[in-house]
C-alpha cells in the first residue's frame, strides 16, 4: 500500500505544469432553435464533461492548443460530434443544433483513442440513456437486444454476454481500461459489473485481439471511463428500479466533484430480488414431470451490492486516476438445477426472498491506476490493475465426494475459487501528420487460482500472458481510412496435480478424479488489415476488415474433471489442446438519410482447432452417481457466419419504426452439424412515438415492440447433445419522459415485458436443460435524478 501511495504521488508530480487555458463556449438548441437545458457535453481526450444551463449555454476550459473532439447529447436526440482545432489562447464560440433521433439505439460515439483497429470493424456505442431506458437485472441482460449480441443466463440475476455466437474466453470485457477477469469458463458464472455505474460503452463485433489480447478473437466490450466534471463543480446522481415479477428493487447513489482539478466520485448500489414467476406449473427432467408450485421458481432470489470509488488529478498535459470497485452477488440456484431434481426440494417454503442451498456467493474486488500523458499531438496511456475474484458455490455434501461416516451436513462449501489477477498495459500513439498515425503497445497478465471445498472441478493453477503490438492508420484523403497491424503473444499455463477419491455409499473407493500437472507454453501472432470509406455525398459509408487471430487454451479446458453444477454433466479437460486460430472477414455498410438510416453487417469466421465441450465418442460414463455420459473438451475445425440488419424509418415528425434482425450460423466441419449454444435467429420490431406536447417534455416517448425468435432445431441449428428449442414471439411496450428544471434533471421510464405472459424457452438459458421457461409478465419502473452545481471557487 505504501508503494502504491508513492506511485500516485509521483505520477501527480510528473503531471504538474502551468499555462494559460483556452476556452470553448457555446449553446445547444433543438430543431426549432429552442435551448436544450441539461444537454451533456463531453470533451475528448480531456474527458471533461459539462451540463448546459437552463438557457442551453455551456463553457469549458481546455488544456491548450491542438485537436479536440466535442460530443453533445440530449435524451431523445441524436448526438452531434465536432472536431475542433484550437490555436494558442483561442476562445471558440459554437452553436450546436440537435435533432430528434431516428434510431432507438444511441448514435455512434467518437472513439476515445484516435487510432483503433475497430474503426474498420462493426461496433455499437451506447451512453447512459440506453441503460436508463433498457435496464435489466444485470449488465449482460441489458445489452442483449443489440444486433449480434445475446446472453447466456441462469435465472434473472446471472448472465454473461455472447457476441455473434461466441462467449466466455472469446470475449474481452474491459472496465475502464482493465480487462475484467473472473471465471469466464463457467456458463453459470455472470459478469461482475454494476450496471448503474456505466456511462458509456463500446461493443466491438469481430476480431479485436490485435490490441486487446488473444481472448478478443470474438469481440470486445469496453466500459469507457467516466466523465470528469468541469472545474470547481459537483454532481449528485440517484437511480432506482422496481420490477413486479420477482419484487425486484434496486437503487444507486453517487456524488462526484472537481475541486481545483482534483476530481473524485463515490457510488453505492444495491439490488434485491425474490423468486421469479414463470408461466408454467411443472417442468420435466429425464422423463420425470416435477411441479413448480404457484408458478414461482423456488430459490431464484438474490441480492447484489456494489461500491465504486475514484480519485484523480487533471493537468494541462496529463490525467491521473485511481479506481476502486467491489462487486458482491449472492444468488440462489433453482433446486432442480443442481444434481438430480427431487420433489421434496421443490416444495414451497412460504418465503420467496430467502436464499437456500444450492447457491453461489461471488465477490469481485478491483483496484486500478490509470495515467494519460498528452504531448501535443501524441499521447501515452498506462493502466495497471489488481483484481481478486472469490467464487463460492454451496450445496449439501454427498457420499461420492466424502465417505458417508464423515459427512457433516453443516459443511456446505462445495467449491471455492480464489483467483488473483495482476495486469498492466501501455500504449503510445504517434501522430506523424494529420493523415498518418501509429500506435505501439504492450500488455501482460499474471493469474493465480486457489481451490477449496469438498467437491472437485479444477485444480490450483497459474497463467501468464504477454504481448506487443503495432497498428498504423493512414488517411490517403478525407474519405478513405486504411489501417494495418500485427501482434506477437507468449503464454504459459501451470496446473498442479490433484487427485480426489470417489466413494460409494458403503464407503468403498470405486474410482478417482485426477487432474494432471501441466506446464505448456504458447507463442502466436495475429494481424489485421482494414479499410473504411465515407461518402457523404450519397450518405453511405463502408467498412471492411480481414484478420488472423488466436486464443490460448484455458486451464478449465485442459485439466477440469468433475460435476459442473447447473450443467447437469461431468466435464473433463484435455491436457494437450493446441491454440485456437481464427481467420475472419467482416463487412459493414451504413446509410443515413433524414427519414431513413441503418446498418448492415456480415461476417465469415473460420476457426482452426476450435475448442468446445461435447459428449465423448465412443461414450464414456461418469463414475459419479447419476452423472451420465462424460463431456470432454475437444478441438475441431469450425465455421461461424451470419449477418445483422438494423434500420429505422422516420414515418413523420413524431413516429419512428425500427427493425433489428440478426442471424448466426455455426458449423462443425468435422461432424457436419452445428456447434452447441448457437443463438436463435431473431427479428425485433418496435414503433416509437415522440409527441411534442410541451417544452417540459422534450424527451417524452412511447414504444410498442414485437419480437419473433426462430426455432433452434435440426443439424444446422443444434449440436447432437442439445434439445431443440421451439420458436416464440413476445409483445412488449414502454414509455419515458425527462424533466429539466434549472440544475435538476429527472428521467422516468416504464416498460412492460412479455405482455401476454407467453410460455417460451430461451436456447441460451441453462434452465432450458430442464425445460424451465423464461420469466413471465413483468412491469419495470425506473427513476433517475441528477443535480449539478458550482462550488464557488475561482
Amino acid at each position: 500500500m505504501q508503494t502504491l501511495k508513492l506511485t500516485i504521488i509521483l505520477l501527480c508530480l510528473l503531471s504538474l505544469s502551468a499555462g494559460a487555458q483556452n476556452r470553448i463556449q457555446g449553446i445547444v438548441i433543438d430543431e426549432e432553435k429552442q435551448p436544450l437545458p441539461g444537454a451533456e457535453i463531453l470533451l475528448i481526450p480531456d474527458s471533461t464533461g459539462v451540463i448546459a444551463d437552463e438557457k442551453g449555454y455551456f463553457n469549458i476550459n481546455i488544456s491548450g492548443k491542438g485537436k479536440y473532439i466535442l460530443e453533445v447529447s440530449f435524451i431523445g436526440y441524436g448526438m452531434q460530434s465536432r472536431l475542433l482545432q484550437i490555436a494558442p489562447d483561442e476562445e471558440k464560440k459554437l452553436s450546436i443544433q440537435l435533432f430528434p433521433e431516428n434510431m432507438l439505439m444511441e448514435s455512434a460515439l467518437v472513439l476515445e483513442e484516435h487510432a483503433k483497429q475497430e474503426q474498420t470493424l462493426s461496433a455499437n456505442h451506447l451512453s447512459e440513456q440506453y441503460f436508463s431506458e433498457n435496464m435489466e437485472g444485470s449488465f449482460a441482460k441489458t445489452i442483449e437486444k443489440l444486433p449480434g449480441v445475446s446472453a447466456i443466463n441462469v435465472g434473472v440475476g446471472i448472465a454473461k454476454p455472447v457476441i455473434r455466437g461466441l462467449s466466455s474466453n472469446r470475449i474481452i470485457v474491459n472496465q475502464q481500461g482493465i480487462k475484467q477477469e473472473s471465471h469466464q469458463w463457467g456458463s453459470d458464472h455472470g459478469l461482475e459489473i454494476d450496471q448503474f455505474d456505466v456511462e458509456r460503452i463500446e461493443i466491438i463485433k469481430g476480431p479485436a485481439s490485435l490490441q486487446y489480447g488473444s481472448d478478443g478473437l470474438g469481440g470486445v466490450i469496453n466500459v469507457m471511463p467516466g466523465k470528469i466534471l468541469p472545474l470547481n463543480s459537483f454532481k449528485i446522481n440517484m437511480q432506482s428500479i422496481y420490477k413486479t415479477n420477482n419484487q425486484h428493487w434496486g437503487g444507486s447513489a453517487s456524488a462526484a466533484v472537481n475541486l481545483q482539478d482534483w476530481f473524485g466520485m463515490a457510488r453505492y448500489s444495491r439490488q434485491e430480488f425474490g423468486d421469479y414467476r414463470v408461466p408454467a406449473e411443472q417442468f420435466s427432467y429425464n422423463n420425470y414431470v416435477l411441479p413448480i408450485f404457484d408458478g414461482i421458481l423456488k430459490n431464484t432470489a438474490g441480492r447484489e451490492e456494489n461500491i465504486s470509488l475514484s480519485a484523480g488529478l487533471k493537468r494541462k498535459h496529463s490525467i491521473s486516476r485511481i479506481i476502486f470497485t467491489q462487486y458482491h452477488l449472492q444468488a440462489g440456484l433453482f433446486s432442480g438445477a443442481v444434481g438430480i431434481p427431487r420433489s421434496y426440494s421443490l416444495t414451497d417454503d412460504g418465503n420467496h426472498r430467502d436464499l437456500d442451498i444450492p447457491m453461489q456467493n461471488v465477490k469481485h474486488t478491483r483496484i486500478s491506476l490509470h495515467q494519460t500523458f498528452l504531448f501535443n499531438e501524441n499521447h501515452l496511456d498506462f493502466n495497471i490493475g489488481l483484481q481478486q475474484n472469490i467464487r463460492k458455490e454451496f450445496s449439501y455434501p454427498e457420499f461420492h465426494s466424502i465417505p458417508s461416516s464423515l459427512i457433516n451436513p453443516d459443511e456446505t462449501l462445495a467449491l471455492q475459487f480464489n483467483l488473483t489477477t495482476l495486469s498492466a498495459d501501455i500504449h503510445y500513439e504517434i501522430n506523424r501528420s494529420e493523415r498518418n498515425k501509429t500506435i505501439f503497445g504492450s500488455n501482460f497478465q499474471h493469474q493465480h487460482n486457489i481451490r477449496s471445498g469438498f467437491e472437485f472441478l479444477l485444480p490450483d493453477f497459474r497463467t501468464f500472458r504477454s504481448g506487443i503490438f503495432a497498428l498504423h492508420e493512414w488517411h490517403p484523403d478525407n474519405l478513405l481510412l486504411l489501417n494495418a497491424g500485427i501482434r506477437l503473444d507468449y503464454g504459459n499455463n501451470q496446473t498442479e496435480y490433484f487427485k480426489q477419491w470417489v466413494w460409494n455409499s458403503n464407503e468403498i473407493i470405486i474410482d478417482s478424479l485426477i487432474a494432471p500437472e501441466t506446464n505448456p507454453c504458447f507463442f502466436n501472432w495475429s494481424a489485421s488489415l482494414g479499410a473504411s470509406i465515407d461518402m457523404p455525398d450519397i450518405h453511405w459509408s463502408f467498412k471492411a476488415n480481414v484478420g488472423k487471430s488466436f486464443r490460448l487454451p484455458y486451464p478449465a479446458e485442459t485439466v477440469s474433471n468433475g460435476i459442473h453444477h447447473g450443467t447437469f454433466r461431468h466435464e473433463v479437460g484435455t491436457p494437450d489442446l493446441k491454440s485456437e486460430h481464427g481467420y475472419q472477414l467482416d463487412l459493414n455498410t451504413s446509410w443515413h438519410y433524414p427519414q431513413f438510416e441503418g446498418q448492415f453487417s456480415t461476417y465469415v469466421n473460420y476457426f482452426h482447432n476450435y475448442i468446445y465441450l461435447g459428449p465423448t465418442f465412443p461414450a464414456r460414463f461418469s463414475p459419479l452417481p447419476e452423472s451420465g455420459q462424460i463431456f470432454q473438451y475437444r478441438q475441431d475445425h469450425a465455421l461461424y457466419t451470419g449477418f445483422e440488419l438494423n434500420y429505422s424509418w422516420k414515418i413523420n415528425q413524431t413516429l419512428t419504426f425500427q427493425q433489428i434482425t440478426d442471424f448466426v450460423q455455426s458449423y462443425n466441419l468435422n461432424t457436419n452439424i452445428a456447434l452447441p449454444f448457437t443463438p436463435q435467429p431473431a427479428i425485433r420490431n418496435s414503433v416509437k412515438w415522440t409527441p411534442n406536447w410541451s417544452s417540459n417534455f422534450k424527451s417524452l416517448f412511447f414504444t410498442v415492440g414485437y419480437d419473433y425468435i426462430f426455432a433452434a432445431g435440426g443439424q444446422l441449428r443444434i449440436d447432437r447433445s442439445e434439445k431443440p428449442t421451439p420458436a416464440y414471439s413476445l409483445l412488449h411496450s414502454g414509455a419515458g419522459a425527462s424533466f429539466h428544471i434549472k440544475e435538476h434533471t429527472m428521467q422516468l421510464n416504464f416498460r412492460a415485458q412479455n405482455l401476454l405472459d407467453t410460455y417460451y424457452l430461451n436456447h441460451l438459458s441453462r434452465y432450458r436443460l430442464i425445460n424451465v421457461p423464461e420469466q413471465g409478465r413483468n412491469f419495470i419502473l425506473s427513476v433517475k435524478w441528477n443535480f449539478a452545481g458550482n462550488l464557488g471557487y475561482h
